[in-house]
């Protein structure tokens, strides 16, 4: 092990700049780290990653896991595991900032099932994402979870048509296009760290937000929240990665070691999304009894969708972007 005591985010970073990403004469070292608390989707592929590689390699690997925001928040973490101070992180809707062609996954209302996003993201558009985030990034993506299809939330009225969104002060992550989608409907976007958005959302800075069941349960935003519009409106993976260079140093056992363990965590990820799908709306509907649910129109989305689409595409490239949404389609 490496035997690091003091976990705070200085002595962390120091000791990565030491110690990240060996290989002693024990094995394989690994640090990794993500900012969500457990339970979290982001948390969860990590923390399953973290135990099928210690069931794959035994002794021969010693993990050093992080996760509740100890290393900072995910931008952080994205710059640390870039310069190799962590090994592995999970990134959520912040990979486009790495990349462009991730913009895509901003597109709305292109999904309707998991098994279609599985059959996108494990078929040639994940290669060429992997090999576009290896040159772009310099980080190789071992697999895509699942932080799922996205809801909005407010306290003003209940969302159906995009007039409802007009003024609606809504907390979305920091994906340019994501804010360029909601400033198209006709809402004012609003960057936020997710973990100020409960505080936000009681004290009335922000109106509301957009996230999956998952994300709203686990931070009890339903709390302070009036109306859950079940939109759907796009899906968010989880992408996992490893720093380049890190993989790259990896022996043919550790690194079919690494895939195993990737595939053991995507497959649990995507599960869990669907679980919490399943079950996490009746439990936030029984412990916040006020809270109103409603279905949108998705058909008077469809031409601002649309238009919406043609502009991330782009931004993502366009032949990319056609070949995602054909996929998509399938």
């Amino acid at each position: 092990m490496l035997g690091l005591k003091r976990r705070t985010a200085i002595g962390a970073m120091m000791a990565g700049i030491m110690c990240a990403g060996t290989v002693s004469a024990q094995g394989l070292e690994l640090r990794m780290s993500v900012e969500s608390t457990p339970g979290a989707s982001t948390q969860q592929i990590l923390a399953e990653f973290r135990d099928a590689l210690q069931a794959e390699l035994g002794d021969a690997v010693a993990i050093e896991y992080f996760d509740s925001g100890t290393l900072g928040d995910e931008i952080v973490h994205m710059q640390q595991v870039r310069t190799g101070q962590l090994d592995v992180i999970p990134i959520g809707s912040d990979a486009v900032q790495l990349d462009s062609k991730f913009a895509v996954f901003d597109i709305p209302f292109l999904f309707s099932s998991r098994e279609q996003v599985a059959a996108v993201l494990d078929g040639p558009i994940g290669e060429e994402l992997d090999a576009s985030f290896q040159e772009n990034a310099g980080l190789k993506v071992l697999g895509f979870g699942e932080i799922g299809f996205r809801h909005i939330t407010n306290n003003v009225r209940p969302v159906t048509t995009p007039a409802d969104l007009e003024g609606l002060k809504l907390r979305t992550p920091g994906s340019a296009t994501r804010i360029m989608s909601f400033e198209k409907l006709g809402a004012a976007p609003i960057k936020m760290n997710i973990g100020e958005v409960y505080l936000a959302l009681q004290q009335g800075v922000i109106d509301g937000q957009e996230n999956p069941f998952g994300n709203i349960a686990k931070w009890s935003w339903d709390e302070v929240q009036k109306y859950i519009s079940l939109s759907r409106h796009v899906y968010t993976p989880v992408t996992l990665v490893m720093n380049l260079r890190r993989y790259e140093s990896l022996t043919d056992q550790q690194r079919e070691a690494v895939h195993r363990a990737a595939r053991v965590a995507v497959e649990s990820s995507r599960a869990y999304g669907a679980e919490n799908d399943a079950s996490l709306e009746a439990v936030i509907r029984e412990r916040s009894p006020n809270v109103q649910f409603n279905e949108i129109d998705s058909a008077s989305f469809q031409a601002i969708a649309a238009e919406i689409g043609a502009e991330i595409g782009e931004i993502a490239g366009s032949e990319f972007t056609a070949r995602f949404v054909e996929a998509a389609s399938q």
